[in-house]
């Protein structure tokens, strides 16, 4: 039971090589110039096959919008996105999620409840031209994460506290309740690969990211009630906060378990995605 409370990167010189045959040399040398004005598709149109896909979108900052969902280890969320620059985008983000399992363990039946609850924001920076190499720094601002528990003894189960055996009565069995908060605001890092925007012609990405965010530090909270019982006989039986020593064995059993989560402060981030990417109104090619 002491457990069980404490997570996605020849078709040019084929037409050279026939015009050489066919357009006068000084035409030839104004082709390349003609290729990037004339043969340019039509920005987020979709295109034919074999088409040359752009490594950088020309148009003025701020005329993209990518939007997605995203499933990470701060819950299953979505993503907002524009272009800032060439390689620079700005991004903010939500999360919520509400997932309870029911399991046994150690003689007690656990309803676990993870709930997740946060937002934050992060400049995406990308290094290098032709690799789609993304640093994030962000800020996580709003963060009430947290993993709950509900407990309830099964009739004369014996569990332990701080190494101490300890039984559940079986007329008035224990239970109690846990949680370990995981809240609070800090700064993020990461780094990963693909655009939540793009940053071609394409208009679907599925960007991956991972490293980590710094919150509080986790704190662990643990309580139980009904009657304990000794396990050596003859057997006798009190309330848990009349028993001798278990509420001191209980309080610093809950202190190993924070020391266990303390380093959790720098909490990982890892994440898979999909975004969609749509060009605003009025905000044209250059």
């Amino acid at each position: 039971m002491s457990r069980a409370i404490v997570a996605v990167c020849l078709a040019y010189f084929g037409i050279s090589f026939t015009l050489q045959a066919q357009v006068p040399r000084d035409t030839l040398a104004a082709f390349p110039a003609m290729m990037a004005v004339d043969s340019e598709p039509d920005p987020m149109g979709g295109g034919g096959g074999g088409q040359t896909e752009y490594h950088a979108w020309r148009g003025d900052s701020f005329s993209r919008l990518g939007f997605g969902p995203a499933l990470s280890t701060l819950g299953f969320g979505a993503e907002l996105a524009t272009n800032a620059g060439p390689r620079l985008d700005l991004r903010v983000f939500g999360n919520y999620t509400n997932l309870t399992h029911n399991f046994t363990r150690s003689g007690f039946h656990i309803g676990l409840n993870i709930g997740m609850a946060n937002a934050g924001a992060k400049v995406d920076f990308y290094p290098l031209h032709r690799i789609p190499l993304r640093i994030s720094p962000g800020f996580l601002y709003f963060n009430q994460n947290r993993v709950s528990a509900g407990l309830h003894a099964e009739r004369g189960a014996t569990f332990t506290i701080n190494n101490v055996d300890y039984a559940s009565d079986t007329t008035n069995p224990v239970y109690g309740t846990g949680s370990l908060k995981l809240g609070g605001p800090g700064f993020t890092a990461t780094a990963g690969l693909g655009h939540f925007v793009s940053h071609g012609y394409k208009r679907f990405s599925f960007p991956f990211e991972a490293g980590v965010v710094f919150i509080n530090t986790p704190v662990a909270q643990f309580n139980l009630f009904g009657q304990v019982c000794s396990v050596s006989w003859p057997r006798f039986c009190q309330p848990a906060a009349q028993f001798p020593e278990f509420e001191t064995n209980l309080r610093e059993q809950v202190v190993s378990w924070n020391h266990t989560v303390a380093p959790y402060h720098i909490y990982p981030i890892a994440q898979i995605g999909f975004a969609y990417t749509f060009n605003l109104p009025g905000r044209g090619v250059r």
